[in-house]
């Protein structure tokens, strides 16, 4: 049975209305007929030529992804660059996209909830709440079953987001119980999370001068502050979105990606 883009498109904004998107941002539909029936649809963090081809030999007229295929503006649409390739593979193709982005960060139990869960967080919260609307905010905070100390912590996050390395400031007698977190490019949110009194903060996108920020006078961390890769932050996002969807459109074949969309690899020598 096939289900309008305009009836899933709604229903993932009546959980994360665009209204709480960041201003910089541009989630919605960014290309295909909102009247248009769909029979399959394929869930990804990112718009890749992969996920297409994906998407293609699975016979799903729509995508979702996170990030949005149209964040930049843009003066043509050529094969000449990766957005554009994308953009006329997916015209071509008959496929429509849409992105589900900051709003989504913005919505409660969207990505982050979706990381503290996956962490086993308990209690968990907004880190930072919207003004004015206690169903939007940033970020989230809950606390873990047991305490954990130092590499067990790290030790503990590797494992749960499947993680071969992460970069951190932690000491290593630190007690780690109360956690914070944002998924994707959370640095900001650092004296957010030292201000909630928590005892560790995972986020991604850290620069280097931004880890000083977690030391204390003496030059010993002042919180846990743990850079676990951004893709690796959101990648939960698609098993979020397809729990979502799963539930409200039954008939509609829902398929997260199988391929890695991220475009960063790891050297070791």
């Amino acid at each position: 049975m096939s289900v309008r883009i305009a009836d899933i498109t709604e229903a993932l904004e009546a959980w994360a209305p665009t209204s709480t998107a960041e201003s910089y941002d541009n989630s919605g539909l960014q290309l295909g007929r909102p009247d248009r029936s769909v029979e399959a649809v394929i869930v990804a963090l990112d718009l890749t030529p992969a996920v297409i081809e994906e998407a293609e030999s699975r016979g799903a007229g729509l995508i979702i992804t996170h990030h949005p295929l149209f964040f930049a503006p843009i003066k043509s649409i050529s094969p000449s660059t990766l957005v554009g390739s994308m953009a006329l593979a997916l015209a071509e193709k008959g496929i429509a996209h849409y992105a589900i982005h900051t709003n989504l960060d913005a919505a409660r139990g969207g990505v982050s909830f979706a990381l503290a869960r996956q962490l086993g967080l308990r209690e968990v919260q907004f880190l930072q709440v919207t003004q004015d609307d206690p169903e939007a905010g940033l970020g989230a905070i809950g606390m873990l079953e047991k305490p954990l100390y130092g590499d067990a912590f790290l030790k503990y996050v590797t494992d749960a987001l499947g993680l071969s390395s992460l970069r951190h400031v932690t000491d290593a007698d630190a007690t780690v119980e109360k956690v914070a977190v944002c998924g994707g490019s959370g640095s900001s949110f650092l004296p957010v999370a030292l201000e909630a009194g928590a005892d560790a903060y995972v986020t991604a996108d850290v620069k280097y001068h931004q880890f000083f920020d977690a030391l204390d006078p003496d030059g010993h961390s002042a919180i846990a502050y743990l850079d676990v890769g951004h893709y690796e932050s959101e990648a939960v996002t698609e098993e979020l979105l397809l729990d979502f969807l799963r539930g409200r459109f039954p008939d509609v074949v829902w398929v997260r990606t199988e391929n890695s969309t991220s475009p960063v690899r790891s050297f070791v020598p």
